[in-house]
């Protein structure tokens, strides 16, 4: 099932002095930075995420999501935001969060798609804690539609007596899951409190493109230096009689596949040539590997890139594999103009802070 997210920043801000509470700053990134950041790292995969606004759109613009303003005028409170929400997504539930909370568990919403789905007659699913209800942290289902449009054209604006008529299930976390950043105050105890995080990357999780919306070089000189190694793949498709020219080593151009493979380990090292704000890396190796299907008439390439430093090395590992590829095709372009190359993709990546990471 479908589920997208919506994160509330369409308020008044009154008691953040009528400043915009989205784009208020915590330790360097706006709070809809952090709550989108939150919402990246839920255990259970979310459709889209989009940010209800009411102000200063284009400034939310450029955090990559869709910017919804209020169908209702007025500010008309988190019922007008979630509203719009519903409008705009055509996903069966929506999963709701304000933005003045810049972490959540990362299992908030396995946690409340499991509840609502082991209680088929609700409508919702909201969390609790041992202190109090938090509304605005609630999964709703899209057939409470109609009964929102009559809460809004009665004036009815209050979310947590809505939400009372949709016969929730109350999922409980602890107490501190949620801190709350509705006050100046509040913003400032944060900042200290978490000191110490790594601030969300701003700008949908686009890390080239600071608060403001500027191509940047990613800073990595605070990061540890380990051990990293990434591993990509493509393939060139041709015709037969190319294949068999290239498979003979009988090409009158030569070996095309060791040509090929030194074009490939060269590409890895000039990465930084050719893409504006790769960062320099110092390789420790680069293997570029072929592999012939004759059936599919194809030459499959895999590469690998490793280092040992502050930042990755999948690009180098994609772009050797691209320029091989490139390669292959000049090498057989006058017998064969129709080769297609495609399929070029990451196949694996380990270390950093993201850990390992492997594709489908």
């Amino acid at each position: 099932m479908t589920i997208d997210a919506v994160i509330l920043a369409g308020g008044e801000g009154r008691r953040m002095g009528g400043q915009d509470k989205g784009l208020a700053m915590l330790n360097g990134q706006p709070l809809v930075a952090w709550a989108a950041h939150a919402l990246s790292q839920q255990t259970h995969p979310i459709g889209q995420v989009l940010v209800s606004a009411n102000r200063n759109l284009a400034d939310y613009s450029r955090f990559g999501f869709p910017v919804l303003h209020d169908v209702y005028t007025g500010f008309c409170g988190p019922l007008a935001g979630i509203h719009a929400a519903m409008l705009a997504s055509p996903a069966p539930c929506l999963l709701v969060v304000p933005c003045d909370v810049p972490q959540l568990p990362h299992d908030l919403l396995q946690q409340l798609a499991s509840a609502l789905n082991a209680h088929p007659q609700a409508q919702a699913a909201a969390v609790k804690t041992a202190e109090r209800t938090h509304p605005a942290l609630c999964l709703v289902k899209r057939s409470a539609l109609p009964g929102l449009v009559e809460r809004l054209s009665q004036n009815q604006l209050k979310l947590g007596d809505w939400l009372e008529t949709l016969s929730p299930v109350w999922v409980e976390f602890a107490d501190s899951a949620f801190p709350n950043l509705n006050s100046l105050d509040a913003l400032n105890v944060a900042a200290t409190q978490l000191a110490y995080e790594t601030p969300p990357v701003a700008n949908g999780g686009l890390t080239h493109f600071d608060a403001s919306g500027q191509a940047h070089m990613v800073g990595v000189g605070a990061k540890p230096e380990t051990t990293r190694l990434a591993r990509a793949t493509g393939e060139i498709t041709m015709q037969p009689a190319t294949l068999a020219l290239i498979a003979g080593g009988n090409h009158k151009k030569g070996d095309v596949l060791g040509i090929a493979r030194i074009a490939g380990i060269m590409a890895a090292k000039k990465t930084p040539e050719l893409i504006p704000l790769c960062h320099a890396i110092a390789l420790t190796k680069v293997t570029v590997d072929f592999q012939i299907d004759t059936p599919r008439n194809t030459v499959i390439c895999e590469t690998t890139a490793e280092t040992v430093g502050r930042t990755g090395v999948e690009i180098e590992a994609l772009t050797a594999a691209q320029i091989a590829l490139l390669t292959i095709y000049d090498m057989c372009k006058a017998v064969d103009r129709g080769m297609v190359i495609n399929g070029v993709r990451l196949l694996e990546k380990q270390g950093g802070k993201s850990g390992h990471w492997v594709g489908e």
